[in-house]
């Protein structure tokens, strides 16, 4: 194989991060293979923790290059560079057009949707599994295609913590009381662009109490959109630091990689502090783990209540349809409390 890779993940921050595991095998596999991955702007800091030998080439979709000129740019770029396959985890039309302008051949991409016409390579979406495995089956479809004579192994995403990320972190551990080596505290992150994935709001404040009296400290984490939410929390439960907005993704990582446990809702979070080797738990409502986007690391664990309606949505949605979002009001904070406690117990020893 002479040509390098491109990766094509322009969806939300939390595939990028999945993405991760992908771009590990493809760098221990062709160590010296030139590797570039297209994201969204918002996702481009992400990418950086993935290693410096990575290109990173921005698709604006939604801004500077929306519409067919923008497309058409950054297809010359990626056509001018030193790359040949496509590896294509996002499914959809224009990350298909995209490949398929840039002149890459093969261009390998799973076997859904009326995109995958454009694919040289159809991959089955194999479901039940998780996407870390869906997406290492892309990237066995590219050895295959090159009669390679072992095949990649499957890896995790992990991520390089930066020294801007422990920087900014440095900045909210100092608010608990040590700069370099922070007390016990919990990672709270309430937020989800979706609202059917958010557990309520009087949910978190109650568990935000009793990790207080408990003696743990909390980290209200999120992006700028979570700012307001989380500072309300914060004054509700009359506990935490509201880090919502103040912390890049890089700066989130670094938190995370020293909290002795992530509370989140399915979003992206989730996937950033299992790719920095920090246990999680997961609170799926609309959404399961079925989908293969459950929380992946040591001591991770997903929760949720067992419904005849649910899952009702792939990504959750504006409201619930049933109009009672029992998936979520019906996990209780006591329930998240003990299970929280036994995953700090099973990780940490305390």
């Amino acid at each position: 194989m002479t040509g390098g890779v491109v990766i094509i993940q322009t969806a939300f921050p939390g595939d990028v991060i999945l993405t991760g595991g992908l771009m590990r095998s493809v760098k221990e596999y062709w160590p010296n293979l030139p590797l570039a991955i297209v994201v969204r702007p918002d996702c481009e800091s992400i990418t950086e923790m993935m290693g410096p030998e990575i290109e990173v080439i921005i698709y604006d979709k939604r801004g500077a290059d929306q519409g067919s000129s923008g497309i058409r740019r950054v297809a010359r770029t990626i056509a001018d560079g030193p790359w040949e396959s496509a590896i294509i985890p996002h499914r959809s039309s224009r990350s298909a057009i995209l490949a398929r302008l840039a002149g890459l051949d093969p261009r390998i991409g799973f076997a859904v949707g009326s995109s995958s016409l454009l694919h040289t390579v159809r991959v089955p979406y194999r479901r039940g599994i998780h996407e870390v495995e869906r997406n290492h089956d892309l990237l066995l479809a590219l050895a295959d295609r090159i009669e390679t004579e072992s095949e990649p192994t499957l890896v995790l995403p992990r991520l390089i913590l930066t020294p801007e990320g422990k920087e900014e972190a440095g900045s909210i551990f100092e608010k608990l009381g040590r700069r370099l080596e922070p007390p016990p505290f919990i990672a709270l992150a309430p937020g989800s662009i979706w609202p059917t994935k958010r557990w309520p709001f009087d949910h978190w404040v109650t568990l935000a109490e009793w990790y207080t009296q408990a003696g743990l400290s909390v980290v209200w984490i999120g992006g700028d959109d979570d700012r307001e939410s989380c500072d309300q929390m914060a004054t509700a439960s009359g506990t935490g630091i509201p880090a919502a907005g103040e912390l890049s993704w890089q700066g989130t990582a670094a938190l995370l990689s020293q909290a002795h446990v992530l509370v989140a809702n399915d979003s992206a979070p989730v996937h950033l502090a299992g790719s920095v080797g920090c246990p999680i738990v997961a609170l799926f409502g609309p959404t399961v783990p079925g989908f293969g986007f459950g929380p992946i690391g040591k001591g991770s664990i997903s929760m949720g209540v067992r419904l005849g309606c649910r899952p009702c949505r792939l990504h959750g949605g504006r409201r619930c349809p049933e109009g009672h979002f029992r998936c979520l009001t019906d996990l209780l904070p006591a329930r998240v409390l003990n299970t929280s406690v036994e995953v700090i117990r099973s990780t940490r020893g305390l």
